[in-house]
């Protein structure tokens, strides 16, 4: 009697990995993790109102899924989905699927940046799952331009997914942007007006669309929404203070005028608190908060204007002194790398029925996330290297797919670049679409990778 062969190709192997992996970061993180951000926007999406700075985009998302499921925990599952079934669809995109890419797939999905921050309650991951999640559907649409139906059902995703990405990180519109080049790329063929109306008709597209899942996310009777006048006077706030620490000399010619004492005050105690590390130690002192934030808008905005346009080589000093921490994270330690658990005030939590939680299971995440520090893996210098290496393997071959991957690994670098001008905070959450996007664009690489495949063309 003969035994039955076990007969696993590739293309299995990537299917049972994947469907593994999901399973075990289930198994390992639900019900999710969630710090103060998680809980005060889960009370917002709950109790249908707004009191934070955070996207209503977002608090109505988690709202959505807590009105099935009171909490997280199908959240968590939708949102991971989003990454799983993006790799998974690999399997239509390439017509080869190398066991090298099985093999790296496993690998990335041990990464706490999957394993671990899948889970967490963060707009940072819901916008990095996004947008991957719409790259590698335009991906599918430029494989299948051809079968209009198809091709149309792709794009619908694309849109929806680009809106709701924009909606939940402001300067997400990056990705868009890359995306409405690439589209264009794969529709002009060879004719670049008609790239171009492509282009701009998705910009237009996804804007129109952004603009109604802003009206259905906001709750009714909301006050007007400040949150970006208010982070464009923090961001300016933060710059003027660190134009000071880092030049004693620079005069603040416009605030002087405005409010001499508040002026003083500003000179004499930011170099106590600025740091590029974050702007809450600037926080901390009360008597520097009430100065800066008494003088007036207008003087501000006039202040910081000399500084960018009067100063820009000191500008430039203050925002690399920013970068450097948010980017470089020199001591990643200081930046919040990763969050378990559950905490937050008890007047949202318990209106939630949540409860405080640090498990051993949460421990055990914890630990494990520590192998990885000061490491490669926790480093968006190398994810950012990674992406423009990838990019460049996959502009070699050029198929139509490729083209919106390239989109997907330049969006991460140059979501990354953004953060040069309007980093305050050096938490490494901010810059996880980065890391996300070059995990991603690895496994892509690995299952068909492209000049195996020149060279067998030549």
């Amino acid at each position: 009697m003969t035994k039955p062969e076990l007969n696993i190709n590739a293309r299995d192997g990537l299917r049972v990995v994947l469907a593994a992996g999901f399973l075990l970061l289930l198994g390992a993180n639900l019900p999710g993790h969630l710090s103060y951000d998680s809980v005060a926007q889960l009370y917002e999406g709950h109790f249908h109102v707004r009191e934070t700075w955070g996207p209503a985009s977002y608090a109505w998302l988690l709202g959505l899924f807590d009105a099935v499921i009171p909490g997280t925990a199908l959240y968590v599952v939708a949102s991971a989905l989003l990454l799983f079934l993006s790799l998974a669809s690999f399997d239509g995109l390439r017509n080869r699927i190398g066991w090298a890419g099985v093999a790296v797939a496993a690998l990335v999905l041990l990464t706490p940046q999957v394993l671990v921050y899948q889970a967490i309650v963060w707009k940072d991951v819901m916008f990095a799952n996004a947008a991957v999640a719409a790259l590698v559907l335009l991906a599918h649409a430029a494989r299948d331009w051809d079968d209009r139906r198809r091709r149309w059902l792709w794009l619908v995703g694309v849109v929806l997914l680009l809106a709701l990405a924009s909606l939940v990180r402001q300067n997400g519109i990056i990705v868009t942007a890359m995306a409405a080049l690439a589209l264009g790329w794969i529709a002009s063929r060879g004719r670049w007006v008609r790239g171009g109306v492509w282009a701009l008709g998705l910009l237009f597209v996804v804007l129109l669309a952004a603009q109604g899942l802003t009206r259905l996310a906001e709750p009714a009777n909301a006050p007007p929404d400040t949150a970006f006048h208010k982070g464009v006077r923090i961001l300016q706030n933060y710059d003027i203070a660190g134009a000071v620490t880092l030049d004693p000399g620079y005069r603040l010619t416009a605030l002087e005028k405005a409010d001499p004492v508040a002026a003083k005050v500003i000179e004499s105690r930011a170099p106590l608190g600025y740091s590029g590390q974050r702007i809450d130690f600037l926080d901390d002192d009360a008597a520097f908060g009430a100065a800066l934030w008494d003088v007036p808008d207008p003087a501000i905005r006039a202040q910081w204007a000399d500084l960018v346009l009067r100063h820009p080589v000191l500008y430039l000093r203050v925002r690399m002194e920013d970068f450097r921490w948010v980017f470089a994270t020199p001591v990643v330690d200081r930046c919040l790398p990763i969050y378990v658990g559950v905490d937050a005030p008890a007047e949202k939590m318990q209106p939630l029925g949540l409860q405080h939680r640090f498990t051993h299971a949460d421990r055990q995440l914890m630990n494990y996330h520590t192998w990885f520090l000061d490491t490669p893996l926790y480093s968006h210098v190398a994810y950012a290297a990674l992406g423009l290496v990838l990019a460049g393997l996959l502009l070699a071959r050029r198929d139509p797919a490729d083209i919106a991957m390239i989109a997907l690994l330049l969006s991460g670098v140059a979501f990354a670049a953004s953060f040069f001008v309007i980093s305050i905070a050096c938490d490494y959450r901010y810059l996880y679409f980065t890391d996300l996007s070059a995990l991603v664009g690895l496994v892509y690489v690995a299952v068909d990778f492209p000049l195996r495949r020149r060279r067998a063309a030549a």
